[in-house]
């Protein structure tokens, strides 16, 4: 026989139950259908705690993501109405819960978070400084990149080692020997003026291949931004429909 304790009956703090009790007021969790391994066994007292407590646990979940939007929001608000010292002042004071670099970098990532369509629950095992590089990100393209794995990967989060791969590609060229390269076509007796043109003209033709590549990497972005949202749109639908 299988025992399933309710979560309020567990040791936690009042602030987490307080939490919980506000969620569990306004929670419909009626609709929720659980695997059938989660509830195999499992007497219908006993499943109707197993989904109010997923559906709450999920919620809670959900809310941790908003928090930050709003959290977000709020220090904009401060920055924005407060004189550079004043702001200063405050995020060295202590008068926070968390340090001066994290008001920094969700003030940074206010807009981003504003403007972005990646839902609350993406957010979540995300952190402030991840999301703030991300957000002073200048090239779209990249953000983009960035926005779109983020919603692959459903909520798992995005380590800051991994942005910052995919923010700032780089591409290692071994200069002496595409110098050498390069030379190879250049007449021995060349004037100082055909070698200055020979060289403007290979410099001209690799900036061309590379900002073809550049073209083909923001379009390839792009598309897997728009295959990750229907993706995404698809789940959500397979999940309405077995819920129904």
């Amino acid at each position: 026989m299988y025992v399933l304790i309710s979560s309020k009956s567990a040791i936690m703090s009042s602030s987490a139950l307080e939490v919980i009790d506000n969620i569990e007021e306004t929670l419909d969790y009626s609709e929720l259908v659980l695997n059938e391994g989660a509830i195999k066994g499992l007497y219908a007292n006993q499943r109707d705690d197993l989904k109010r407590n997923v559906a709450t646990a999920n919620q809670a979940w959900r809310t941790s993501g908003s928090a930050m939007r709003a959290c977000a929001a709020v220090l904009n608000e401060i920055r924005i109405n407060t004189p550079k010292g004043n702001w200063k002042a405050l995020t060295k004071s202590g008068d926070l819960d968390f340090s001066a670099s994290i008001a920094e970098d969700l003030v940074a990532a206010h807009q981003w978070l504003s403007d972005s369509s990646i839902p609350d629950r993406f957010l979540a095992n995300i952190s402030a400084r991840t999301i703030g590089t991300i957000a002073r990100c200048k090239d779209p393209a990249k953000r983009a990149l960035v926005e779109a794995r983020i919603v692959e990967v459903e909520g798992r989060g995005l380590s800051e080692a991994e942005m910052k791969k995919m923010l700032k590609p780089t591409v290692k060229v071994n200069r002496t020997k595409a110098g050498k390269a390069a030379k190879k076509g250049l007449d021995p007796n060349a004037s100082k003026e055909e070698t200055v043109d020979y060289y403007t003209k290979v410099v001209n033709d690799l900036q061309t291949q590379v900002d073809r590549s550049d073209d083909l990497l923001k379009k390839a972005t792009l598309a897997n931004r728009d295959k990750a949202g229907e993706i995404a749109r698809l789940k959500e639908q397979i999940r309405e429909l077995k819920a129904a």
